[in-house]
């Protein structure tokens, strides 16, 4: 014959840190992580400058709520 086992549940609190102390880590974690980042190349490649063109009289006008092709079909 098995022998019944008595269960006996204990329940204990564990520390967590609050919002804020976890904000705070995790902004020094983010410091570390940019301070071991290496910095950028100091030469910039040279910028491209891009003239803007006139399209006064052409057929093209600027939208937001243009119309799709087809309904869907659903």
């Amino acid at each position: 014959m098995r022998r019944q086992h008595s269960w006996q549940v204990r329940r204990t609190g564990a520390p967590m840190a609050s919002g804020q102390q976890r904000w705070d880590r995790a902004y020094q974690l983010l410091l570390q992580w940019a301070a071991a980042t290496p910095p950028p190349p100091a030469e910039t490649p040279a910028l491209s400058i891009v003239l803007e063109t006139s399209h006064a009289h052409s057929d093209l006008q600027p939208r937001f709520d243009q119309s799709s092709g087809r309904a869907p079909n659903h």
